[in-house]
């Protein structure tokens, strides 16, 4: 009985590493957006003397 009981938890341990892994991997391949746009020269106010 005993056997049995540790066999699943280290299945479940497997199974919640493995989500995890999956997970992390596709967040990884997400696209990361930029939120900062450069403004052109031109739009940049003069530095003052």
């Amino acid at each position: 009985m005993f056997s049995l009981i540790s066999l699943y938890f280290a299945y479940r341990r497997d199974v919640v590493t493995a989500e995890r892994y999956i997970a992390g991997l596709a967040k990884a391949q997400t696209p990361i957006k930029d939120d900062v746009t450069p403004t052109p020269v031109e739009e940049q106010l003069p530095l003052a003397a």
